[in-house]
């Protein structure tokens, strides 16, 4: 009986022990799957805080693959059954465990915890409406990797994989607003289980730590069909029930810091009311971005729109969009934009899967320009144009500027377009384009005859066949009138 007594009191003991070696919690500061957003330096300061049962100091440390990336540090002593402190320094990289304990005054571990899965990088703010939210087909979509992790619109990190953006999910009425917990769940079952789905987003993030080797975070903030107003700042204080509102709530939560905003809207705003009106609000919700994630000069990435298949034979507020977001290029600096006018389309008016691929593609070349040194430029922009005479005929030359490489077409050149006037109707008078064999930054059209007021466009209309791009595959975006001389 004494032995009986004995071994069940060595084992109330030990589980005693065991309740206390995990009443340790780490309740801010990070969370598991989580994305880091280093500073210039690479490294990023890792403010925790929890609780503990114990008395003692609050240590913590980064361990990594097989090896210790930051050893134990003193945190703080523990107060009231509460601790805090900083690991100053945690260098990019990952997936790292994030140990924390408490130690008393012999070195002895009294309580301890564990965050998983932790990366140190870069965080993105993925936002606009459906080609960014991702209509792609579910096709032969972009892998998910390890070290890509996405912010989803439940306010939880975790592995980015198709689709991104579940709005059904989002806890903001802005997103979802459902009447009962069954329909909620009925509605991200239907999208998680749908053909539709695939963004850009996963292929930017791979593209960006294939070039830099970090880690990326992606905060899914994006919305289909929503126009300007609805994104508009003013509305911030809503909170949850305005778009603007819900993506700083996302960036808060997501841990307040990101490296800069990747943007795909415009298609809403295409029409004869909102497209004048289109230039000063993009301009005001970049300045608002920058202000309100604490970064004068966060990068602003974003996609030129593209084709619309639709029975209608007035393009003007279409092409106008466009011609907006290339003219807010240098004004949206620092940043960029890309052409998406050469890519496949899904259904009538969304990327397709491998189209948006590429645009991921694309804007992370921009961004490593800017942000680590990378070599490649913005891609084909007009810079002049001249009107020659040849024994052959009449012949525009089109020079552009920022070629990466060369200029390059699959097939026949095409997408080049001339009208009268620079409002007019397209003249077919265009009977040969190609690239020159001589200046392989010019493109060479040749004409019957040049109309009254001749004027040159790229991408006119709204469903143009264009195919001209560079050595880096960067497209040349919808430009246009450019007033030919005579």
């Amino acid at each position: 009986m004494k032995r009986l007594t004995l071994a069940v009191l060595f084992l109330a003991v030990a589980l005693c022990g065991a309740a206390s070696i995990s009443a340790m919690t780490v309740q801010s500061g990070v969370a598991a799957h989580q994305v880091l957003q280093c500073d210039t330096a690479g490294n990023a300061a890792l403010a925790l805080s929890g609780a503990a049962s114990a008395a003692g100091m609050a240590q913590a440390r980064v361990v990594g693959v097989q090896k210790e990336i930051v050893a134990w540090t003193d945190l703080g002593a523990v107060a009231n059954g509460a601790w805090q402190g900083t690991l100053p320094a945690v260098p990019a990289g990952g997936p790292y465990v994030i140990e924390v304990r408490v130690r008393d005054d012999a070195g002895k571990s009294l309580e301890s915890a564990a965050v998983d899965d932790v990366l140190v990088g870069d965080v993105w703010v993925l936002a606009g409406q459906s080609n960014m939210q991702g209509v792609g087909n579910r096709f032969n979509v972009e892998s998910p990797d390890p070290l890509v992790h996405t912010f989803s619109m439940s306010y939880e990190w975790r592995l980015a994989q198709e689709p991104l953006h579940t709005l059904a999910e989002s806890p903001d009425a802005v997103h979802a607003n459902f009447n009962s917990p069954e329909e909620r769940e009925k509605g991200i079952k239907g999208w998680r289980d749908g053909s539709k789905g695939a963004g850009l987003g996963i292929a930017f993030a791979k593209e960006m730590l294939k070039r830099t080797g970090r880690p990326v975070g992606l905060v899914a903030s994006a919305h289909g069909g929503t126009s300007m107003d609805q994104w508009n700042p003013a509305l911030k204080d809503q909170g949850g029930a305005s778009l603007y509102g819900s993506m700083c709530k996302q960036v808060a939560a997501a841990g307040g810091k990101v490296r800069g905003v990747v943007w795909y809207q415009g298609e809403s705003d295409a029409n004869a009311d909102a497209q004048p009106v289109y230039r000063e609000k993009m301009k005001k919700l970049v300045a608002s971005m920058r202000k309100d994630f604490g970064v004068p000069d966060l990068p602003f990435y974003y996609v030129q729109i593209g084709r619309f298949v639709v029975n209608n034979d007035k393009p003007g507020p279409w092409t106008a969009i466009q011609t907006d977001e290339l003219a807010l290029e240098p004004e949206l600096a620092p940043g960029g934009m890309v052409a998406s006018i050469d890519l496949a389309l899904d259904d009538a008016i969304h990327a397709g899967t491998q189209g948006l691929k590429v645009l991921g593609r694309r804007l992370a070349m921009l961004a490593e320009r800017d942000l680590y040194g990378g070599k490649a430029v913005s891609g084909p922009r007009f810079e002049q144009l001249a009107v020659t005479g040849t024994p052959y005929g009449l012949q525009v030359k089109v020079h552009f500027t920022t070629v990466n490489g060369a200029l390059s077409a699959a097939g026949r050149v095409n997408g080049f377009s001339i009208s009268s006037g620079p409002a007019g109707a397209d003249v077919p008078c265009i009977y040969n384009q190609e690239i020159s064999p001589d200046e392989p930054n010019t493109v060479l059209l040749w004409i019957s005859e040049l109309p009254d007021q001749p004027h040159l466009w790229y991408g006119r209309g709204f469903n143009p066949y264009c195919n001209v791009a560079d050595a880096a595959n960067m497209a040349v975006p919808v430009f246009g009138p450019i007033a030919i001389p005579k």
